[in-house]
């Protein structure tokens, strides 16, 4: 019998603090060019992906009778999600074509942020339990 220490969540939860990571990087350099003429603003989409990937062990929508065929879901590790870099949408450029909108882009850093310092709570809760199961189990 294996004893899997740590599940599937915790390595999302590690995923998503590293793609968090990134996300900040671009989000800064959003900031430090919004002088820049004709700089495109950058974003990093990665949620739907994770999420596929966190439930990717359901079944999919075909029939299977062995559990060697496939049942039609493709089906993605969630240490190989990397996210998507796209252009952020903004209405309005500036007449020098610059996307940045501060404003936005700040929200998007203080999401970003609440979100990351969620993943490390999670991860320390989920720590703890495990510590404590250690340290109780042996009583």
């Amino acid at each position: 019998m294996t004893v899997k220490l740590f599940d599937k969540n915790l390595t999302m939860l590690e995923k998503s603090m590293e793609l968090r990571s990134r996300r900040n990087s671009m989000i800064a350099a959003n900031v430090a060019n919004r002088e820049t003429p004709g700089y495109r603003a950058q974003d990093l989409v990665f949620e739907k992906e994770l999420n596929n990937a966190l439930h990717s062990d359901q079944p999919g929508p075909l029939n299977v009778t062995d559990q060697r065929h496939f049942d039609g879901v493709r089906r993605e590790a969630i240490e190989d999600v990397t996210g998507t870099q796209i252009n952020s949408f903004n209405p309005d450029p500036r007449t020098d074509g610059n996307t940045v909108s501060l404003d936005k882009e700040m929200a998007k850093l203080a999401e970003n942020q609440l979100m990351y310092e969620v993943s490390v709570r999670s991860i320390n809760w989920k720590l703890r339990l495990l510590k404590s199961a250690i340290m109780e189990g042996g009583r």
